[in-house]
């Protein structure tokens, strides 16, 4: 997850993709203003930090949480090893 603060007003489609809003002053669905802060995805992040039609920047990236990684590493430990298979090779007999 990466937390983002609002650097200008902006409404937004995707509003429920937005986790841990807080909000500096009032509360309107599906809208962001100034100072508010937010938790969102990489690719949200992206779309906001200017990777958008417009090529607007809306928002400064504050802090950058990598529990998936942690995840995915705790994940490869537990795999168990598997054996290579042993492969026979067929005989051809000689006329």
């Amino acid at each position: 997850m990466i937390k983002c603060v609002v650097t200008e007003d902006f409404s937004l489609r995707e509003f429920a993709k937005l986790t841990n809003i807080v909000r500096k002053a009032r509360n309107v669905e599906g809208k962001l203003f100034v100072g508010d802060t937010f938790e969102c995805d990489e690719e949200m992040a992206e779309y906001l930090t200017g990777k958008n039609p417009l090529n607007k920047v809306v928002v400064n990236v504050i802090e950058v949480k990598e529990a998936k990684v942690v995840e995915e590493v705790k994940q490869e430990e537990t795999t168990e090893v598997e054996e290579p298979k042993k492969t026979t090779k067929k005989k051809t007999a000689k006329k």
